[in-house]
């Protein structure tokens, strides 16, 4: 798996790309951990090109979601790809953690959130 990031003043945006392996951890865990210390004000994570998601990703990305929470700073999932959407609906992480079908969605989505 590949992880790439854009950052400007409002958004801080995260691209994995590929297939997830349980190795894989640590570079999703590091995009978070630069997010909760940028100056963005939210964190957008672009699931378009990921293949799959293992529970480990998943426990992740709820992990950094409370985080992020708590520093008053939305994260918000975008262009899941179906794959990865029905991994997400069987574990229930799509009913904790804001899922937009695109990018214009999810900024509008994290600039709801107080």
């Amino acid at each position: 798996m590949k992880v790439t990031v854009q950052e400007d003043l409002q958004n801080f945006v995260i691209k994995p790309q590929g297939k997830f392996e349980e190795g894989d951890c640590y570079l999703l865990r590091d995009a978070l951990e630069r997010s909760t210390r940028c100056l963005s004000r939210h964190v957008l994570v672009d699931l378009k090109d990921l293949q799959n998601i293992t529970t480990a990703g998943q426990r992740i990305l709820l992990s950094y979601s409370t985080q992020l929470q708590a520093l008053r700073r939305p994260l918000v999932l975008f262009n899941i790809n179906p794959v990865v959407l029905h991994s997400f609906e069987d574990s229930g992480l799509n009913k904790v953690i804001s899922i937009a079908n695109g990018l214009t969605e999810a900024k509008a989505l994290a600039q709801g959130h107080k």
